[in-house]
């Protein structure tokens, strides 16, 4: 897929999956939760271990399923890796200019983290089309549509904290996608191997997804 499909695709979706922390013989297991549920977009953060093995599982694995991509990518030579293992695009918590421009330059998609309108348009000033904004409910809906008036040029994805029932105020803010963590992604279903409450949750946020953006 091209940078533009896949920015195309996380649209369309709405939703990325981030993992973080599990243990990588459950990373396939979670993986065909998610997308029995109706999730098609995975990150897996590269501060987990063994993540780059998780993505070379996911991405062969998954093949044609699932877009996977790496998450908390601080540094060119961790995206060389992640993208080497099979990671489609690359998200960051931060704005890193030289990040940004790596990944550009190879038509990798970048989503870099941020919060203030200077770091948004740093990030759109070095080329980035998508960015993070992070921590979405503790900046807020009404901060995240001011945000967005004078700033129409680059999209938005809510990350940190949405629930399914706030789903639509983060599209009504703005936003064209979000990221969800532990309220589908959960500890204590990973551990008893209970997938099916993890699809059922998943494919709550797939229809508050759709509602929001029908």
């Amino acid at each position: 897929m091209s940078s533009s499909e896949i920015y195309k695709q996380i649209k369309t979706d709405g939703i990325i999956a981030i993992v973080r922390g599990v243990d990588k013989n459950k990373i396939v297991d979670i993986a065909k939760a998610l997308l029995e549920g109706g999730i098609k977009l995975m990150e897996v953060t590269c501060n987990t271990e063994n993540a780059v093995e998780m993505v070379d599982m996911l991405s062969n694995q998954m093949q044609g399923k699932m877009t996977i991509g790496a998450g908390t990518v601080l540094t060119e030579q961790l995206c060389e890796q992640m993208s080497s293992a099979g990671a489609k695009y690359m998200v960051a918590p931060d704005v890193n200019p030289q990040l940004i421009e790596y990944c550009i330059d190879r038509d990798i998609p970048v989503l870099p983290g941020a919060a203030t309108p200077t770091e948004v348009l740093t990030a759109a000033r070095h080329g980035a089309k998508m960015v993070k904004i992070f921590p979405a409910a503790e900046l807020g809906t009404n901060y995240i549509k001011m945000l967005k008036g004078p700033i129409d040029h680059i999209d938005f994805v809510a990350v940190g904290g949405v629930r399914a029932n706030t789903i639509a105020d983060f599209i009504n803010a703005g936003c064209v996608a979000i990221g969800i963590g532990g309220s589908v992604i959960n500890n204590d279903w990973i551990q008893t191997n209970n997938w099916s409450a993890m699809t059922d949750a998943a494919r709550q946020y797939v229809k508050q997804m759709e509602k929001a953006k029908s």
